[in-house]
């Protein structure tokens, strides 16, 4: 026996009890062991939230679009369900004044009907997004993430689940943030519960899957591959956009006197922006930053603003196209840059997934620290 391995017996954790020798590759074996064991069993707790989620947003979605009745969907049959009219207003166009003096017309129909015509109009636009993309998108990160431990369960992962974590972390990204504002930015309806709950699984359900990763990992999978300098360039974008967007719409009414924008609507305050710049601006930022100086968290921060970006910037064109059809006043160069947004994010973002893989099988990779290794052999 070694000296070295009786000092380590007599001063270590094991001292005075019999076993085997303790050695310090053994603890940061098992202390490797027990992240990985954390890092699945986020992963599961992460899709396990994921299928909720699912129910309750296709609930949602569909609540806002198919139900229409004007007098509400309440359990019994209080009075107060419906619209409340003032005087003056009709049955089919009620409107009140708002907090800063502006004529707000409601919408009157459905979930939605305690919201002006603007909001409804931007709603509905979220909940068919909703459907057609978001619900898909959460589903293929769902499945996909599942793929992980086909090629080895609890060690170090494979490329498929990388792949597909960072797709269900964008998805979570996208619901968090659309039921967020719902929560706090819908006129309360029926669904209020609802919202609150999907913009809490949401949340949790992030910080799991995005735990589940390992950036350092990560980074040494998909760096050569990853589309570093397209995604810094649209991170840099989205922040400039964003930032400089919102702050001229505040800063020029304050700085005129006029009171608040126009645009606020039938809202007390602008929640939008609210999430935007204090979420949404410094995610960019910080996810541009950290992808410059090749920081592993940025391999994962901006992929999942990718996925999350692509899906509400579709959302926003949508809610901005519908606006207009409903005869609300938007800008159409607003609209139109947000939808060529929300198209390189998608094209960006599939190049930032496909770098850490989705397949099993041939392109399943086992990373052990010093070279990639497949069921055919070692490369």
């Amino acid at each position: 026996m070694k000296t070295s391995d009786i000092q380590k017996k007599a001063s270590g954790p094991g001292a005075g009890r019999p076993g085997r020798l303790y050695q310090s590759g053994d603890s940061a074996g098992a202390k490797g062991l027990g992240i990985d064991a954390r890092r699945a069993s986020s992963l599961r707790s992460a899709r396990f939230l994921a299928i909720l989620i699912f129910v309750g947003a296709a609930i949602a979605a569909l609540g806002g679009l198919v139900l229409m009745d004007p007098e509400g969907y309440g359990l019994g049959s209080a009075p107060g369900t419906g619209i409340l009219q003032t005087a003056g207003t009709s049955a089919s166009a009620p409107a009140f004044s708002s907090l800063f003096g502006y004529r707000v017309v409601l919408d009157g129909q459905g979930l939605y009907r305690r919201d002006s015509v603007s909001a409804a109009a931007q709603e509905r636009a979220q909940d068919l997004v909703t459907l057609v993309f978001g619900l898909p998108l959460l589903a293929a990160g769902f499945f996909l993430s599942g793929r992980d431990g086909r090629s080895g369960r609890g060690m170090s992962g494979d490329l498929g689940a990388y792949g597909g974590r960072l797709l269900l972390s964008g998805g979570l990204g996208y619901f968090m943030y659309c039921y967020g504002m719902m929560a706090v930015g819908t006129t309360y309806n029926e669904f209020f519960l609802l919202y609150v709950a999907l913009f809490a699984m949401s949340l949790y359900g992030l910080v799991l899957s995005v735990y589940a990763i390992d950036a350092d990992r990560l980074a040494s999978i998909c760096e050569r591959r990853y589309p570093r300098r397209s995604a810094i360039s649209l991170c840099v974008a989205v922040a400039l956009f964003l930032g400089l967007a919102w702050l001229g719409r505040i800063l020029q009414p304050l700085i005129a006197g006029d009171g608040a924008p126009g645009d606020i609507d039938a809202a007390s305050t602008l929640f939008v922006q609210a999430f935007d710049l204090g979420i949404l601006v410094p995610a960019a930022a910080l996810s541009a930053f950290w992808l410059i100086r090749r920081d592993p968290r940025g391999y994962i921060a901006g992929s999942v603003l990718l996925v999350k970006g692509a899906a509400e910037g579709l959302a926003v064109a949508a809610m901005g196209f519908n606006m207009l059809r409903v005869g609300v006043t938007e800008s159409l160069p607003m609209i139109l840059c947000f939808l060529a947004l929300a198209l390189c994010a998608i094209i960006i973002g599939a190049r930032a997934i496909a770098s850490a893989g989705l397949g099993v099988g041939r392109q399943a990779r086992m990373y052990d620290g010093t070279k990639l290794s497949t069921k055919k052999g070692s490369i």
